[in-house]
């Protein structure tokens, strides 16, 4: 969504980070009940060190048919950290929150393509009990017939989906609770806590924040295409990108009106900012438009936009909607960066994300057993289906 990390914390209250570590205590009765045990992980295969307790499977969505939102719970590893809990979400639209578990921030890591878990010394479960979840239907373990299209039945099913987790573990709705999340997580936990705000008769948690990093706030040019050209000539030394290059995106931001918008930049702002016409169709419609392309084998821009020219046919391709900036952008440097990762822009191929051996890991069929998913269920990072069909709606988080 960016080219850069940044980390954007909207906290009510901030959970302590300096917990005392202790051995993982045996599980706590404020977790543990008798509508939980059925989801109990009583081991993982080729796991050599010690786990927090944990507990996963499907939960359906109350009046959803046979749709099913996969969880994975993980008790936090001492005692001082009990109080609270992470609920954590992935985004995309449509990529599993197992990313976050099993590259990010759970106790479960992925450093080498063995497929082999190691153990993860900055693991949340440090500070909290962690909750994954796979939403919406049909993103990664989830499992449906009938997927929500829109940003409002999102948030009723997993709202709904969430009272019924909250039933098999009830104690879990006292703790400290924090939802965070990146990327299109952005998006989705604004609606979310506004649902559980707005609903406190229906179910009363301790929602003490929200935390989103890396997010998708709503207008993707506003994200994307308008600081591109700024952020390149910020690369320029480490990439070797000739001047010709900046130029020509120099020359894009402005007749695309970016460099006005830039201008305008204040805090706290003075009002409201207008973006004009409608650059890459503000919420992915010329990826959606690429990729339907490419599968009928006649992509939109087959070249590689690597020159001057290049790069302002690319800008102006008529698979986008206008202003192709951001996307440009990703394909030149693609181009002259092995391993080009537009989320660190610093990784080497070395040190750059590879999910392969998670995904590979995670449609093990005795993996699948121990986390109670069915067998014949296939395990995809990201849901290209899923993507597609909720970029077609343009969201941005509710005030």
């Amino acid at each position: 969504m960016a080219f850069f990390m940044t980390v954007v914390c909207l906290f009510v209250q901030v959970f302590a980070l300096s917990i005392p570590v202790q051995a993982t205590p045996k599980v706590l009765p404020s977790i543990l009940s008798s509508n939980a045990t059925q989801f109990a992980v009583r081991s993982l295969p080729n796991v050599t060190y010690p786990l927090p307790p944990n507990w996963a499977g499907h939960i359906p969505i109350p009046g959803a048919g046979n749709n099913k939102l996969f969880f994975w719970l993980f008790q936090a590893e001492n005692l001082n950290a009990s109080q609270n809990l992470i609920l954590w979400l992935n985004g995309g639209p449509g990529c599993s929150s197992m990313t976050g578990l099993t590259l990010e921030n759970g106790p479960l890591q992925f450093h080498t393509q063995t497929a082999v878990p190691k153990a993860n010394p900055h693991s949340w479960t440090k500070l909290a009990n962690v909750l994954y979840v796979d939403q919406p239907v049909g993103t990664g373990y989830s499992t449906g017939d009938k997927a929500p299209s829109n940003m409002a039945d999102i948030t009723d099913d997993f709202f709904r989906w969430l009272k019924a987790f909250y039933d098999h573990f009830p104690t879990l709705k006292k703790k400290n609770t924090y939802i965070v999340g990146e990327s299109y997580a952005g998006i989705y936990i604004p609606y979310f806590a506004k649902a559980i705000l707005a609903n406190r008769s229906l179910l009363n948690i301790n929602l003490k924040a929200i935390a989103l990093g890396d997010p998708s706030l709503g207008n993707n040019a506003a994200m994307t295409d308008v600081v591109t050209s700024t952020y390149l000539h910020q690369l320029a030394s480490l990439y070797n990108i000739p001047s010709n290059i900046l130029h020509a995106f120099h020359t894009a931001d402005h007749e695309c009106g970016f460099d006005t918008v830039l201008s305008q930049l204040t805090y706290p702002a003075k009002a409201p900012i207008t973006i004009q016409g409608n650059p890459e169709g503000l919420n992915f419609l010329k990826h959606l438009h690429k990729r339907k392309q490419e599968k009928r084998q006649t992509p939109c821009f087959p070249t590689v936009p690597d020159t001057p020219a290049l790069i302002n046919a690319s800008i102006h391709d008529p698979c986008s909607i206008a202003c192709a900036t951001y996307t440009t952008a990703i394909a030149y440097l693609g181009s002259i960066k092995q391993c080009f990762d537009p989320y660190n822009t610093h990784s080497t191929c070395n040190t750059s994300l590879d999910t392969s051996s998670s995904t590979h890991y995670l449609n093990r069929e005795d993996v699948k057993n121990a986390v109670h998913v069915p067998p014949e269920k296939q395990y995809m990072e990201c849901n290209e289906t899923v993507f597609e069909r909720q970029s077609q709606e343009y969201v941005v988080p509710p005030a």
